[in-house]
């Protein structure tokens, strides 16, 4: 009786594995897959506020980013050591949107948009100080993205 059960519950178990394959994925579309890879970020800070005095100082900060399909993620760390975590999406025509966090905490927002190469944007953070950042993408990231799961 056990082996006859066996049998019949193999073929269930088996055709429910069956679309976890690589082979039967869905193709990702390639208007995003353009965009996959590491980019190199440089961000600046504006001296000012629209409408205030020189309150925001002037800052720098460096990271990578990383690009699959329509997410964002990435680690920045400003001239004073801060650092920062990056999410966010990107659409078809490189329009990108996504949010700072610094120890979970909402710290800035940001948005801009991408070429196949480079891009620019701008950011604000929760005090409304201003900022702008552009992007770089590396020769050799591409190949370390497409090559995760």
């Amino acid at each position: 009786m056990k082996t006859k059960m066996m049998w019949c519950v193999l073929p269930l178990v088996a055709s429910a594995l069956n679309g976890c394959s690589e082979i039967n994925a869905t193709p990702a579309d390639p208007a995003l897959t353009r965009f996959d890879g590491v980019w190199d970020v440089l961000g600046k800070t504006a001296v000012s506020r629209p409408g205030a005095a020189e309150d925001c100082g002037y800052g720098t900060g460096t990271g990578r980013l990383t690009i699959k399909g329509s997410t964002i993620t990435g680690e920045l760390k400003d001239n004073s050591d801060y650092g920062y975590m990056l999410e966010g999406n990107i659409d078809a025509r490189g329009r990108m949107t996504g949010t700072f966090t610094y120890e979970g905490y909402d710290a800035a927002s940001f948005e801009g948009t991408l070429g196949d190469r480079a891009g620019t944007g701008s950011w604000q953070d929760i005090y409304g100080c201003p900022g702008s950042w552009e992007v770089h993408k590396g020769e050799a990231a591409a190949d370390s993205v497409a090559s995760r799961p």
